[in-house]
């Protein structure tokens, strides 16, 4: 990636800034002379750059590792970003509960907190979010000054530029301008970020896991929750993070004439497969008298919870058996074509349904008798606890990829 100096300085040095501090992130510790490799920068516009990086804080000089020739000299001090230097707050605004935790630049989560949200009306669950934000900071004796920039994420579809969520079909949200709300009730000054909840995961995944992800060209991120998604990200050896379109695999209509999703069509992965799919089912068992097991494990009347559900599949309630094994079944054929069209390299896999682990092998096999084996099979399918503030720790992700972008000022 070579970088002109055309007529616009300014930008240029932003620009290699940017293009300089992503791979330190990325890929340190690593020395000058790799980074001007890879990024086809001379030398000592690394060295200017890194200098200024230095001098902010944000990059630091590890010690260099002793030559195994000693005839050989100095060795180059291979370089890494300074962890410490700064903070994020990532927030997930999700179905009956909000999340927020506080990160450094590597992702360490610092302190989190959540809160249920029991309403259903934008207006209430954004001062519920916002008040959990202002006293998880107040708990630890922070102010707004100390934190570098703000991620938050929501189910549904997010204009990531505008920081408008389009629509959020289950609770009828439509046109909810975010960032706009969000910076009027915070007053936060510095960047905010707005992204979809899935997405969001992908990007964490991408920086803070990189023991898994580095060198991969290309991974997919499944979510299953309440909705199904599954962004696809794209890195190269100078371009990280890169999402493919909004993942909005739980509309693809799996069965004709079958359930009706909550975006109005029919036969949905989502109205099959998702949380919300099998409560609903395993509440329509109840109601007709079946699945005892899991009658027992609920308070009467009281709605199940997939904790509850995957006890009773596991104590050999037959009714929720058949719902549980309809739904992994129809994932798995999700999933095959999924990998037949974009042929990622990992695919990521997080849902409560897969704290079981007969489900993860009935998906398993149902993927790979369905994908075709004539393209390629080398898929790895890497399955993610779920995590109650994996969210709020993407959103954070979310931030950092962003002020990533913006250099080291």
């Amino acid at each position: 990636m070579q970088f002109e100096q055309g007529n616009n300085l300014p930008r240029v040095r932003v620009t290699n800034q940017s293009a300089i501090l992503r791979m330190v992130y990325h890929f340190g510790p690593i020395t000058r002379a790799d980074i001007a490799k890879r990024l086809d920068l001379t030398l000592p516009t690394i060295t200017t750059n890194i200098n200024d990086m230095m001098t902010a804080g944000v990059v630091q000089e590890l010690d260099a590792p002793e030559p195994m020739d000693h005839r050989h000299g100095r060795r180059s001090r291979p370089l890494d970003i300074v962890p410490n230097a700064r903070q994020f707050i990532g927030v997930e605004m999700r179905g009956s509960e909000s999340a927020a935790c506080l990160t450094d630049y590597r992702g360490q989560v610092l302190c989190s907190r959540s809160v249920p949200s029991p309403s259903r009306d934008y207006e209430d669950n954004l001062d519920l979010t916002c008040r959990l934000i202002r006293s998880m900071l107040d708990d630890r004796g922070l102010t707004f000054d100390d934190v570098d920039g703000l991620g938050f994420c929501v189910p549904g579809l997010v204009d990531t530029r505008s920081g408008v969520l389009n629509v959020r079909p289950s609770y009828n949200w439509y046109d909810k301008n975010l960032l706009r709300d969000v910076k009027r009730r915070l007053r936060f000054d510095k960047p905010i970020t707005i992204e979809n909840n899935a997405c969001a995961r992908a990007y964490g995944a991408s920086l803070f896991q990189r023991e898994l992800l580095n060198d991969v060209p290309t991974f997919a991120y499944l979510f299953i929750h309440m909705g199904i998604a599954c962004p696809l990200i794209l890195n190269s050896s100078s371009s990280f993070g890169s999402i493919v379109g909004a993942g909005e695999v739980g509309h693809m209509v799996m069965e004709p004439n079958g359930p009706q999703c909550t975006c109005g069509n029919h036969g949905c992965l989502e109205a099959i497969s998702s949380d919300r799919a099998i409560i609903s089912r395993c509440m329509d068992a109840l109601a007709r008298g079946g699945a005892p097991i899991l009658r027992t494990l609920c308070p009467k009347g009281e709605e199940p919870s997939m904790a509850n559900i995957l006890q009773a599949q596991r104590e050999g309630d037959s009714d929720v058996y058949l719902i549980v094994e309809r739904a992994v079944y129809t994932l798995g054929l999700a999933i095959a074509n999924i990998d037949n069209f974009t042929c990622p390299r990992i695919m990521l896999i997080e849902g409560e349904l897969f704290r079981a682990p007969a489900n993860r092998q009935q998906l398993l096999d149902v993927v790979h008798r369905n994908i075709c084996k004539v393209t390629r099979t080398d898929t790895d399918f890497v399955f993610v606890e779920p995590d109650q503030f994996s969210g709020a720790r993407g959103a954070a992700a979310v931030a950092i990829f962003h002020d990533l972008g913006s250099g080291a000022g």
